[in-house]
């Protein structure tokens, strides 16, 4: 059942991109992506790499608020394979599971997971808040309330998911339900997890401060969108961009193509069109963007196949990087 059903997302994201295709002059729209503005090309390749080199940042703050150092060009590495991975499998989540191997220390799993966790978990909470933020400044400046109920329910969702995360008197509760789950030891193990992202509470300012580079990094999405139009020929606001972005990354973590694809590009077009932009402009924006994204899942596919494990730790004020070569064995670098 399981190979049934990522080959129908397979199926389901073919079929889109084939949908999507077929609503428009593709000749044209190859045409327009042929005849982009370099600068607004380059613009968007730029931003687009500060996405990834943004999230690599925010992941390494919350490493190091539980003494989990790693060099920041290791983890760079390391996310670039994740990203390959997350555009090839059917679902969103395969470059968080490379990201949880490559940082497992002295056979800490636990630790690895709940970081990675905890970043995805602040990344949610900042591309809530970006979207509310735009959707408050598309209600005050041109009085319109697009996705503004969805954003305040969606936010408060997960602040209260936070809350719970953060709770002893949840925490409490939940133990008790966790203790009964003997099978595989999945309730000790879930015990576990939830017992180590809840110590993320004592760091306060890294935390604060992976929500600021949360932030940025939505911003710096949307600017990459923004500028992969501006290079077709799309002169729409940067505000709808700020607002539909994260509504569109939200959607693409349905588990239902591979890496959203399909599902990005045609939310793309059906926001846009709405607010006035040619389908075809709309489509040869999204192709870009795709074309782009795809560039940089290539150059993390090459990454991945020269990337070996490593574990980094600071002995009289150095920083020591060890590189792991056959079992029991290491040499310096």
């Amino acid at each position: 059942m399981k190979h049934i059903f990522n080959i129908l997302r397979i199926v389901i994201a073919l079929a889109l991109l084939t949908w999507l295709l077929s609503k428009v002059n593709l000749k044209e729209s190859i045409s327009q992506m042929r005849s982009a503005h370099p600068l607004f090309l380059l613009l968007s390749v730029i931003t687009f790499l500060f996405l990834i080199l943004i999230s690599v940042w925010r992941w390494k703050i919350i490493l190091n608020a539980r003494n989990q150092h790693f060099a920041t060009g290791y983890l760079t590495k390391v996310y670039f394979a994740g990203w390959f991975f997350n555009n090839i499998l059917p679902t969103s989540i395969g470059g968080d599971v490379i990201r949880v191997i490559y940082s497992i220390k002295e056979n800490n799993k636990t630790l690895a997971f709940s970081a990675t966790f905890v970043d995805r978990m602040i990344g949610f909470v900042g591309l809530f808040f970006f979207a509310l933020c735009a959707s408050f400044s598309l209600l005050i400046l041109r009085r319109q309330t697009s996705f503004l109920v969805l954003n305040i329910f969606g936010f408060l969702i997960l602040l209260l998911i936070v809350l719970i995360l953060f709770s002893d008197r949840a925490h409490r509760m939940f133990s008790k339900i966790f203790g009964r789950i003997k099978i595989f030891r999945i309730g000790e193990i879930f015990e576990k997890v939830y017992a180590t992202v809840k110590e993320y509470r004592k760091f306060k300012m890294a935390l604060f401060l992976s929500f600021l580079l949360s932030l940025l990094l939505q911003a710096d999405f949307a600017l990459t969108w923004y500028f992969a139009g501006y290079a077709v020929g799309a002169k729409i606001s940067v505000l709808y961009y700020f607002l539909y972005i994260p509504i569109i990354g939200l959607l693409t973590m349905i588990p239902l193509s591979i890496g959203g694809l399909g599902i990005r590009e045609n939310s793309f077009v059906a926001f846009f069109s709405n607010l006035g932009l040619a389908e075809t402009i709309a489509t040869s924006t999204s192709l870009l963007f795709l074309i782009i994204n795809f560039i940089y899942a290539i150059i993390g596919g090459i990454v991945f196949l020269f990337l070996k494990r490593r574990k980094e730790i600071k002995k009289e004020g150095y920083d020591v990087t060890f590189a792991q070569t056959k079992p029991g064995e290491c040499k310096t670098l």
